[in-house]
């Protein structure tokens, strides 16, 4: 998988946990803590190809043609203003 956009220096490494995991209630998602929500949306980022069903339309009719499926082999990341975190990724 081949992944576009990437920062290799990004503000996020620098921010720190503001949540506790000592305790259910004062870690992420229950407590609000920006590190722990940007490397989740890290940690979603495909690492392998994967499969995506496509439909073929015709132009003239707009009606679907057939469906097929190809393989996603390279995506490109999506990022913020304010932090330099991911906030998708597109194919």
């Amino acid at each position: 998988m081949k992944v576009n956009n990437t920062i290799q220096n990004k503000r996020k490494k620098r921010i720190e946990y503001k949540c506790n995991h000592d305790s259910i209630e004062t870690e992420y998602p229950i407590a609000e803590c920006i590190h722990c929500k940007f490397q989740e949306c890290e940690d979603s980022i495909p690492t392998e190809n994967f499969k995506v069903n496509d439909d073929v339309i015709d132009k003239k009719t707009r009606k679907v043609i057939k469906k097929q499926t190809r393989i996603v082999k390279e995506i490109t990341l999506v990022h913020g203003d304010r932090y330099q975190d991911v906030i998708g990724w597109t194919f």
